[in-house]
C-alpha cells in the first residue's frame, strides 16, 4: 500500500490530503504537526506500523505491520462545533461501532468515553488531541487504533483490560482498508450531528455497562464508584452513587472498569 493507492481506494470520501507511512512513531504526532502547518479539514495520516502510539493516561499503543489499523484525522472545527469539542473523542468510537455494525454484523458497545468493545473485550481505542496556537485552535486530531488480526492483540500479561480483534470475532480474514473506508464514512456522516441530540442518543444506545456498577479513576482526583445510568447531553457519564446520589464525570483522561 502507498499514499496514491490508498487515496484512490478512499475516493468519494472528503479526504483532501493523505499521508501514508510504512512506519512512524505516532500518527497523532504526524497529524498534530501537519495541523500546525495548515493541514486541511479531513486530512488523514495512516501508518502500517506504529512504534510509539499513545493511548489515554500515557499508555503506549504499538501497531504491528499488517495486523491493525492506525490512523489519525485532522479536523478543523467549524464555529458551531466549538462548544462541542469534547465530543470529537466519542465521535471516533461511535464511527467505529457503526461501521462494525453496518458492514460486519457485529454488536459493538462503547466503553465510556471512547473505547469500542466486542463482547466486553476491547477492539478499538481512540485518542483526541487539540493543537492550539495561543488562543487559536489549529485543529483537533482524532487518533484511532483498531485490532484487526489476532496478532495485533498484546499478550494478556500486558493488558489492563481484555482485548480482542475483528478477525477473532468474525472467524475470517478482514481487509483493513475496507474497515478504514467504512469507519471514515461513518465519522464524516456523524460529525454532522455533534450539535444535535441524535449523536448522544446513538452513543447512549451502544453504551457499555448500563445498569452496572463501575469504578472510575481520574488523575489527581478521588476515585468514583457508582451505577451507570446513561450519558448527559454534553457527553458526561451519569452515575448513581452508592448512597443513591446523582453523579457525573467529565470526558477526559479517565479509566473506567467494572467494580469488584
Amino acid at each position: 500500500m502507498d499514499a496514491d493507492t490508498l487515496k484512490n481506494y478512499l475516493a468519494g470520501l472528503p479526504v483532501p490530503a493523505l499521508r501514508y507511512f510504512d512506519e512512524t512513531g505516532s500518527t497523532n504526532d504526524e497529524a498534530l504537526a501537519w495541523a500546525e502547518k495548515g493541514a486541511e479539514d479531513g486530512s488523514l495520516v495512516v501508518a502500517d506500523r506504529q512504534t510509539a502510539g499513545r493511548g489515554r493516561m500515557g499508555r503506549t499503543w504499538i501497531t504491528q505491520p499488517g495486523a491493525a489499523l492506525a490512523f489519525s484525522l485532522v479536523f478543523k472545527p467549524q464555529p458551531q462545533e466549538m462548544n462541542h469539542l469534547q465530543l470529537f473523542s466519542p465521535l471516533g468510537a461511535l464511527g467505529v461501532a457503526l461501521a462494525l455494525e453496518d458492514h460486519y454484523g457485529l454488536h459493538p458497545q462503547v466503553k465510556w468515553p471512547n473505547d469500542v468493545l466486542l463482547e466486553q473485550e476491547k477492539v478499538c481505542g481512540v485518542l483526541a488531541e487539540a493543537s492550539w496556537s495561543g488562543e487559536n485552535l489549529a485543529g483537533v486530531v482524532l487518533g484511532i487504533g483498531i485490532n484487526v488480526a489476532p496478532t495485533s492483540v498484546p499478550p494478556a500479561s500486558q493488558l489492563i483490560f481484555p482485548a480482542t480483534s475483528l478477525e477473532r470475532k468474525l472467524g475470517h480474514a478482514v481487509n483493513r482498508f475496507d474497515v478504514l473506508k467504512y469507519v471514515l464514512a461513518a465519522l464524516f456522516e456523524w460529525r454532522k450531528h455533534l450539535a444535535d441530540g441524535s449523536f448522544v442518543r446513538a452513543w447512549q444506545d451502544r453504551l457499555a455497562f448500563k445498569g452496572e456498577r463501575v469504578r472510575i479513576e481520574q488523575e489527581g482526583r478521588p476515585e468514583i464508584e457508582g451505577t451507570v445510568t446513561g450519558i448527559l447531553p454534553d457527553g458526561r457519564l451519569a452515575l448513581q452513587g452508592l448512597l443513591g446520589e446523582a453523579l457525573s464525570v467529565q470526558i477526559g483522561d479517565v479509566h473506567l472498569r467494572l467494580a469488584d
